[in-house]
């Protein structure tokens, strides 16, 4: 072999060893480098795709405002809020399928979106970056995405993402690394993974004592659904009827803010998409009025506060206390 070749082979395997180094450190010690928002999603995943983890009787799934309006412990030791902030019907399909690839059958599911998240997949790249998905998982969403061209999903450049993120690649996590100067957030995420595993699941979003900003429901004039998160959507629902598990399809509050800026085709476009689910699974109880709560109830414009969630849950359990305990 030509010496200058063999010189260039040797060279380039010097170089890679660095990279290799990072993205196998990278794949080891997320929760020493990632963000605090990382490990709610890896509590969560842990505990749908651990089998020593005890089953649950109800189970809460959903996005961020299902994550901070119910507060599980009122439910009582066997029910566990599985939602992940940011997610979508995409991720909670592949969380109650490997739950219960894992887990006995919960009795009931209480199953909480805010209406944008049908609208959008607005975090789709959060999804990779904590590799929540297994190549396998993403092969069938990528497949999905294809029949509806969602743009979401298969945006420019997106197949080089999925080899970066998968592999751990430094382009996508050396900044976190070296932000956190590599072991920076140890601590503080395992603190936060504690308490998220202690509180059965819940964590707030927002803290503030009162929010009367607007929430993401104002940015759009009419329901314009994501047909590939309504998809989804039909998915979980259908698992769960498979399972033999008894729905609640509930709506969080919103602040009254935005309740008077958010346009009527908005919700009634939301309504008719609820009243097409009910028709496809009549035996479901099926919320269609969001409620409406004051200002003060909310830590940020999206979210309640814990004086909002505790007021929420005390009313949700008043109201299917019945139907829960069946």
């Amino acid at each position: 072999m030509n010496k200058n070749i063999v010189k260039l082979l040797r060279n380039l395997i010097v170089l890679s060893i660095p990279l290799l180094i990072l993205s196998f450190v990278a794949y080891l010690m997320p929760l020493d480098y990632m963000a605090v928002e990382y490990t709610m999603w890896q509590e969560e995943s842990d505990f749908v795709r651990s089998s020593s983890e005890q089953s649950k009787r109800i189970l809460i799934l959903g996005d961020s405002r299902a994550k901070s309006s119910y507060l599980p412990a009122q439910f009582g030791p066997d029910t566990y809020n599985m939602a992940i902030g940011g997610s979508t019907s995409i991720e909670m399909y592949y969380a109650l399928k490997n739950y219960l690839k894992n887990h006995i059958a919960p009795q009931s599911v209480i199953v909480t979106f805010a209406p944008y998240h049908f609208c959008s997949i607005d975090n789709w790249q959060q999804t990779l970056y904590y590799n929540y998905l297994t190549p396998f998982e993403l092969a069938e969403v990528e497949a999905e995405a294809f029949k509806y061209s969602d743009e979401t999903i298969h945006y420019s450049g997106w197949l080089s993402d999925l080899v970066s993120f998968n592999l751990r690649l430094p382009n996508k996590y050396l900044d976190a690394m070296y932000q956190a100067k590599f072991t920076g957030n140890r601590e503080a995420n395992k603190e936060k993974y504690a308490t998220v595993r202690e509180h059965q699941g819940y964590t707030e979003f927002g803290t503030d004592a009162g929010n009367s900003d607007l929430n993401y429901e104002t940015h759009h004039e009419e329901f314009d659904y994501s047909p590939l998160v309504l998809s989804y959507y039909y998915r979980l629902l259908d698992l769960c009827e498979s399972s033999g598990i008894r729905v609640i399809i509930a709506q969080a509050p919103i602040n009254e803010a935005s309740s008077k800026v958010i346009t009527d085709e908005f919700w009634n476009g939301y309504k008719e998409f609820l009243s097409e689910v009910q028709e496809k699974h009549p035996s479901f109880i099926i919320e269609t009025e969001v409620p409406v709560y004051d200002n003060i109830y909310f830590g940020d414009n999206n979210h309640m506060n814990h004086a909002g969630a505790d007021k929420f849950t005390q009313e949700f359990i008043s109201n299917y206390l019945l139907e829960l305990r069946k």
